[in-house]
């Protein structure tokens, strides 16, 4: 009898285990999967980045001191995803022009609550139908730290004046080419099925 009850203890422990490495190889393979299509996602956006360096486009009229953007540069890796660009006067009646640097700095695999074009932006370019504005929404519970960096330049002197701010934010905003957008959803898709699917499935059946 005692016999008995030791092989059914081996045995149990012996299942638990295996369910134990079944489940830390299941998480893990998920783990790796879900990088992956964040890195894709992370992949496009620079592609994106790459084509806007230079760029230049309008400010809606009576939303801001100035009319005019001009995109300096765009960085987007692991870590941040950064936006530096001037800000001027098409009607030369501001005597300052404005370099704003706007970077998020990134959580490994954010968890994505909405993805869609920002047709509203206050920036917007010429070719508005073909040059967008991507507008990403992460969870608000895990808020991203968020850095802004002015430098406003008067015309005439030529003097600067620096200017600092940190937050927390939970909004990505960037330019994208509208033939390109399909690519990018499809990316977040994939990248949300193995993020936030897993999570209602459990809901589903808990």
């Amino acid at each position: 009898m005692k016999d008995l009850i030791k092989n059914i203890f081996k045995s149990s422990e012996k299942r638990k285990s295996i369910l134990f490495l079944a489940l830390f190889f299941f998480t893990t393979t998920v783990a790796k999967a879900q990088h992956l299509e964040w890195q894709n996602i992370l992949n496009l956006l620079k592609k994106e980045a790459n084509y806007f360096q230079g760029k230049e486009g309008f400010i809606q009229l009576g939303k801001s001191d100035f009319n005019l953007f001009s995109i300096e540069d765009i960085t987007v890796n692991d870590s941040m995803i950064s936006l530096s660009f001037w800000l001027s006067d098409r009607f030369e009646n501001e005597q300052f022009k404005q370099l704003v640097k706007e970077t998020v700095l990134l959580d490994s695999e954010p968890t994505i609550v909405s993805a869609n074009i920002f047709y509203d932006y206050i920036f917007y370019f010429k070719n508005y139908s073909e040059l967008q504005f991507l507008k990403l929404e992460l969870e608000d519970k895990l808020p991203l730290t968020y850095h802004v960096l002015t430098i406003r330049e008067d015309l005439r002197t030529g003097k600067q004046k620096r200017g600092e701010q940190e937050g927390k934010t939970n909004t990505i905003i960037i330019p994208v080419r509208a033939k390109n957008r399909g690519k990018i959803f499809k990316a977040i898709d994939a990248y949300q099925r193995l993020s936030t699917k897993p999570q209602l499935d459990y809901e589903t059946w808990h």
